[in-house]
């Protein structure tokens, strides 16, 4: 990966995590399912009168990323939270994505990983299961059955943006925030009733629409545009697991923002995330490497 690129993936991912400090002291205002619907309000409104659809994309293909993203994706992440599935759990389940993509990668575009690719993608792996085992008790089954449902969805996010061919990301991300626009409200109503609607009328203060702001133009425009012109530039199997870098950036995040506390367990297993993610990415290198000395060793 171009160094500026991988510079640019990074940075995306730790504002992702950070993310979702920003949402947790914003939801202290606003509904999730609101803050959801809202999200995706901001990232079609006003940007869609000012940039023209994607011309070499048809409508059905942007809806259905807009319901796989907004609905699939957002909605159900939120839900999942809804019924006692933590932030930091959320987070963390979410990251699951990167594991879906690499193996759609490999069914679907026949893209190739080696021993040391799957290594890393088991020992970030192992990572993510030990830091859900220390940082949180028992949640509910069918929210977390949603969150990694959520997950799936992401990965077919990617999958859609890779077989699609799609040439203007920016362009594809707000029209497909305006297909996901209405049925999360409908959804929101279905959930939670006129309640949500009506607190929004008389409860936003500017905090929380400061926030709703960020995660529209910078997590999710900004953010999903660099995202998905990496995942469209490279094969999906390098770029997906670099999102594991989300969970660490938002434990660092609510760590420093929040005073929440990392435990000698929770940094173990942070440490053994980011091997694993070192391990993926230098695989190549690491197999030249070892091909490199088999070679002197014989001479």
């Amino acid at each position: 990966m171009d160094f500026r690129d991988l510079l640019l993936v990074i940075a995306v991912t730790v504002m992702w995590g950070s993310n979702f400090s920003v949402i947790d002291i914003s939801l202290d205002g606003i509904d999730p399912f609101m803050l959801t619907a809202l999200r995706f309000t901001f990232c079609a409104l006003p940007l869609v009168f000012f940039i023209k659809k994607p011309e070499n994309v048809n409508s059905g293909v942007i809806a259905l990323y807009g319901l796989l993203f907004g609905v699939g994706m957002c909605w159900l992440m939120n839900y999942g939270m809804y019924l006692g599935v933590s932030a930091g759990v959320t987070s963390l389940l979410l990251q699951f994505s990167a594991f879906f993509t690499v193996i759609w990668g490999v069914v679907l575009f026949g893209e190739k990983m080696t021993a040391i690719h799957v290594t890393g993608i088991l020992l970030a792996l192992v990572g993510l299961l030990f830091i859900i085992h220390v940082t949180e008790g028992s949640a509910e089954n069918k929210g977390l059955l949603l969150v990694l449902l959520a997950a799936l969805c992401w990965s077919l996010c990617n999958v859609l943006i890779k077989k699609c061919k799609v040439r203007d990301i920016f362009s594809f991300v707000v029209w497909s925030s305006l297909y996901a626009t209405p049925p999360l409200y409908l959804m929101t109503y279905w959930v939670k009733g006129a309640a949500p609607f009506q607190a929004l009328i008389t409860d936003i203060k500017a905090p929380v629409l400061l926030s709703i702001l960020f995660q529209a133009y910078v997590a999710t425009v900004f953010g999903y545009w660099a995202w998905n012109r990496l995942i469209k530039k490279y094969p999906a199997s390098q770029v997906a697991p670099l999102s594991v870098i989300v969970p660490v950036s938002g434990i660092l995040t609510s760590w420093y923002v929040l005073d929440e506390p990392i435990g000698s367990e929770k940094l173990f297993a942070l440490v053994l995330t980011i091997l694993g993610l070192a391990l993926f990415m230098n695989a190549s290198k690491i197999a030249s490497y070892v091909t490199a000395n088999a070679l002197r060793n014989k001479l």
